[in-house]
């Protein structure tokens, strides 16, 4: 009777651990499932809810920065005025990205999918594939314990969440195209 007793209990104690670990490993996907929702009905509170703020403005900061200083790097030599041009994009960025990085502006990225703020716009920019509803194609994986990223197919650049706790995600960094 005891070894039964064991044996059930052993048993009880795997399906809940199981349980518990595909829940671990489910919950980027269900926290992205809510993002959808939230965008699809355009509920900035609920967005934003889903988003860290700050991480995200660094991010697109650290970025935007890098593809300028890239931009202004390759111009240096032959123009005496890269200096100036520096200074006066550090003097837009800031206001730039926290008007960018908002609600809406995380609405409009997962509408559109796409994500491309540091590249000179053209007629033949990448545009992520649609499904038949219309909706951007994306793919969704696990860049490490603490890192999950949403991409969209056929598109540069995507998004970036980070773990909050066991099983919440929160939008915290985007990948821009290059």
């Amino acid at each position: 009777m005891k070894r039964h007793r064991s044996v059930a209990i052993f048993a009880i104690g795997a399906v809940v651990l199981a349980l518990l670990a595909a829940s671990v490993y489910a919950s980027p996907y269900w926290q992205l499932r809510q993002l959808r929702a939230a965008v699809e009905r355009h509920d900035a509170d609920a967005v934003a809810a889903h988003v860290d703020f700050p991480a995200l403005r660094d991010s697109v900061k650290s970025q935007l920065m890098a593809s300028v200083s890239r931009d202004l790097a390759a111009q240096e030599s032959t123009n005496p005025l890269v200096g100036l041009g520096r200074s006066m994009a550090l003097a837009f960025l800031n206001p730039m990205v926290d008007a960018l990085v908002s609600p809406a502006g995380v609405i409009a990225m997962m509408e559109n999918g796409k994500v491309n703020l540091a590249r000179r716009r053209s007629t033949d920019d990448a545009q992520p594939r649609r499904d038949e509803h219309g909706k951007p194609e994306y793919a969704a994986a696990y860049r490490g314990w603490n890192r999950f990223a949403l991409t969209w197919k056929g598109s540069e650049g995507g998004l970036v969440f980070t773990r909050h706790g066991l099983w919440g995600w929160k939008l915290s960094g985007i990948e821009l195209g290059h």
